[in-house]
């Protein structure tokens, strides 16, 4: 079996963790009944997904001057990823996120506050040579100008590198030049919501035909989309192919994206079809949510084919 090699652009964050039963209204409070720290950001928590998946994984990515993004530089070294290009921004602290669940089981939600520190920015030294000889690249970065400089690149000095695009940096740029900078990547992934978002539409339905009149002249082929429980929805420039969630019982959907999108990186990989993707990558997420973090649940292959040798499909009606 072939060892498949993923390079990944893009962030590092510390996760602080407050679960409550219900998110209180303005001026109310909410009892808090755990609490939890950790490393976490989209990008490392999919580069640690990928790795338990048996990849070789490369990161580059900027943490703070603190002992913060010393434990986050030491937890992906301890997941096996190359953290050669982690690297620390001198006088600045280290990304942080303030994480409500509010909830539990299939309903909990999350409400992120984010306090953005050290990131990558434009200008900064990049491996690009050796991240573009990879099997597959990620790009997950915020800063807009950058991440046109790193996805424009392939055509000029590697054609056959593969970039695959998680979307949920691009919902902060207005749609129009969300979009263009979204079709500059192969493959994308994200959720219906951001899909929405980037398309200008109010529907997935909507957006599913906007997203494929426009990957007719792009160099999108392909994009998996989470519906949460509702499973998700992949796309490609012939059709879509709808797969449905698995049963369980969830306690934080904190990561879950991020396990999808090693799921569908993994199936871009080996070539899967859609449906095969899909579930894989269902299975994925579904496996995710039953520890409470963004990491505690990320599977290894194994335990993903053995969740799904008897994993019960969701329901219409749940």
């Amino acid at each position: 079996m072939k060892r498949y090699r993923v390079a990944a652009f893009g962030l590092a964050s510390w996760d602080r963790l407050i679960f409550v039963d219900q998110y209180p209204q303005p001026g109310d409070y909410a009892i808090v009944h755990d609490t939890l720290e950790q490393a976490g950001g989209t990008t490392t928590n999919l580069a640690v997904a990928l790795a338990r998946l048996g990849l070789d994984v490369s990161i580059a990515a900027m943490v703070g001057d603190d002992a913060e993004g010393e434990q986050l530089r030491a937890e992906l070294a301890a997941e096996g990823i190359d953290v050669e290009h982690v690297r620390t921004r001198a006088g600045e602290p280290t990304d942080r996120s303030l994480i409500v669940v509010s909830g539990r089981g299939a309903t909990a939600e999350r409400t992120i506050f984010w306090q953005q520190g050290a990131r990558l920015r434009h200008g900064d030294f990049l491996p690009i040579e050796a991240f573009f000889a990879h099997d597959l690249v990620v790009v997950d970065i915020d800063d807009a100008a950058l991440r046109r400089l790193i996805v424009d690149l392939p055509m000029h000095v590697s054609p056959r590198t593969r970039l695959l695009g998680p979307l949920v940096y691009l919902t902060a740029l207005d749609p129009e030049t969300g979009l263009d900078l979204a079709l500059r990547h192969d493959y994308l992934v994200g959720s219906a919501a951001e899909l929405c978002y980037l398309t200008g539409t109010s529907t997935l339905e909507e957006a599913v035909t906007v997203l494929q009149d426009e990957m007719i002249l792009s160099q999108t082929r392909f994009a998996a989309i989470s519906c949460g429980p509702n499973g998700c929805l992949l796309i490609d420039r012939a059709g879509t192919c709808t797969v449905p969630a698995f049963e369980v019982d969830a306690v934080d959907p904190t990561g879950a994206g991020d396990a999808f999108a090693a799921g569908i990186a993994l199936g871009i990989l080996e070539r899967w079809d859609m449906e095969t993707m899909g579930r894989f990558a269902n299975a994925m997420g579904a496996l995710a949510v039953q520890r409470p973090g963004a990491r505690a649940g990320l599977p290894t292959r194994d335990e993903v084919e053995c969740f799904l040798a008897s994993a019960r499909v969701r329901g219409p009606d749940r």
